[in-house]
């Protein structure tokens, strides 16, 4: 008998397109995961003891873990500036300092209150999504959250950057108001609200300009607000066709 010989398919330019797309998608999906920006903060709620902030940049796997990553957007971190405010209107600067897997920063409560911690990176490179600089985008990212020191909450606060939120809770359900250039989120806005083991859940801003989720377990929760300014421009020498503001309030929940 003649020796065998196997068919060998000849695929097109299109067909490995589609090839290499479909192992993107299935056999590699971290690398196409959206990756984002968070915050933690970590303390005893006492006053004069150690508040920890970490700030970290990770993406979200198909079984919604969450994972921290240290590639190139890590080291962009160190253009955040944070500070912390506290009831009376008074800032303090923190520095970052590098991790393994985190920057860090930390501050010292001399009383008891409510103290924001809020950060904003204007500095992100452009993401270069094409040729054509109108499908390109200027990412300015801004973090904020609060803690608590004493039985004491303050539930008076007001905007004090270009993208915030502030929270008010009542026996467990948080109220949110979201804002833009210091001014109250639209009716329609859509907030995002990512749960302890990151399930996302859309919520639309309501007639009265808020939103409120009642947080079902322990854990960090992340509350986005993005808004895109379709105004063209150039930073750092690369063309853009919008700037895409994000927020990201990020909750601990005990």
């Amino acid at each position: 008998m003649g020796t065998k010989y196997l068919p060998i398919k000849i695929y097109s330019l299109k067909k490995l397109i589609s090839l290499l797309l479909f192992s993107m998608v299935f056999l590699f999906p971290q690398l196409i995961k959206a990756s984002a920006y968070w915050m933690e903060i970590h303390g005893s709620g006492k006053v004069n003891e150690v508040v920890k902030i970490q700030v970290c940049y990770g993406f979200i796997d198909d079984l919604s873990e969450r994972h921290r990553t240290n590639g190139p957007e890590f080291k962009e971190i160190q253009y955040f500036n944070f500070f912390v405010l506290n009831d009376k209107g008074e800032k303090l600067k923190i520095e970052l300092q590098p991790k393994e897997d985190h920057w860090e920063g930390s501050f010292t409560p001399d009383k008891e209150g409510t103290y924001r911690i809020l950060g904003m990176n204007d500095h992100l490179p452009v993401l270069m999504r094409s040729k054509n600089s109108h499908e390109n985008i200027r990412p300015i990212d801004f973090m904020c959250g609060a803690y608590n020191v004493g039985s004491h909450s303050a539930n008076n606060m007001i905007p004090v950057q270009f993208m915030d939120v502030i929270l008010q809770e009542k026996n467990g359900i948080y109220t949110v108001f979201p804002y833009r250039n210091l001014k109250p989120a639209e009716k329609g806005t859509l907030l995002r609200i990512f749960n302890p083991e990151n399930w996302e859940k859309n919520i639309l801003v309501n007639e009265s300009q808020q939103v409120v989720f009642k947080p079902t377990m322990p854990g960090l929760y992340v509350i986005r607000q993005d808004w895109s300014d379709n105004t063209p421009g150039t930073f750092q020498g690369k063309a853009y066709g919008k700037i895409r503001y994000r927020n990201n309030y990020c909750l601990w929940i005990n």
